[in-house]
């Protein structure tokens, strides 16, 4: 039978785990204020970073790209950091409060690398072929032909490209690093507005990432289709570029 209720005016407290859960991600919401908000630790913590120095690079076509710093990497500021440590400590609180036993945090630890693998390599390579792409001049190349192409009426087609790249990649996310510079030298060429051609670039990329095959794939295994991909591809593929064409139509009316 269902456990007595409490009797009315007794305390009630939260099982540990949901206590020690929370209190992780209040550690990490306090930390992350803390960093973010302007003033002296912020001030101090800013500075700090890493940043690359890059040559000059220049192909045999004459394409030319200057010496310059890479992006800065700020460690003491970067979400990621603070993630890892808040989990460091919560499991050296979980350790002293019994919560956890001595070998979960090797366990989580691979578990962790097994999810995050597969998608660090495929940003890591969807960055590496963009700034191949940039440095070689393919993406100017290809803005040249795509601007003379269609000239005016770019933005009619610039949701597409978002789509091709999340179908390729898999991802809105890899899809913007893959051809946001490829909007913004059309949008240089064509004299267009370069925040309206991003805005429908990654509008493009988030119906792409809807019926991109490593989505459907993982999909269909969740609900018992598998073997079934293609079906479902030939329905959505309907709607994600319907809804791609509409979003190209109305990107094109803004920039009248």
């Amino acid at each position: 039978g269902s456990s007595p209720a409490s009797p009315p005016g007794e305390n009630r407290t939260l099982p540990p785990p949901l206590t020690g859960a929370l209190a992780s991600y209040g550690g990490l919401a306090l930390l992350m204020t803390a960093v973010a908000w302007p003033g002296p630790l912020r001030d101090n913590l800013y500075p700090v970073l890493w940043q690359m120095k890059f040559p000059e690079v220049a192909t045999l076509n004459g394409i030319n790209t200057p010496a310059g710093a890479g992006q800065a990497f700020r460690p003491f500021v970067h979400p990621g950091t603070w993630i890892f440590f808040t989990a460091l400590l919560s499991y050296a609180i979980y350790r002293r409060t019994c919560l956890c036993a001595p070998g979960d945090l090797a366990r989580a630890a691979r578990a962790t690398w097994r999810s995050a693998y597969p998608a660090s390599v495929g940003i890591i390579s969807t960055v590496g072929l963009s700034t191949l792409m940039e440095h070689t001049g393919m993406t100017q190349l290809l803005a040249q032909g795509l601007a003379a192409l269609m000239g005016a009426s770019f933005p009619l087609v610039s949701p597409l490209v978002g789509i091709l790249g999340a179908f390729a990649t898999g991802s809105n996310n890899n899809s913007n690093v893959l051809f946001a510079p490829l909007q913004k030298s059309i949008a240089g060429l064509l004299s267009i507005e370069l925040s309206l051609l991003l805005a429908a670039q990654t509008a493009g990329g988030a119906i792409g990432s809807m019926i991109a095959p490593a989505k459907i794939t993982v999909g269909c295994s969740t609900v018992g289709l598998t073997g079934r991909e293609g079906d479902v591809l030939r329905k959505t593929l309907f709607y994600g570029l319907g809804i791609g064409l509409l979003l190209g139509g109305l990107a094109l009316l803004l920039t009248r």
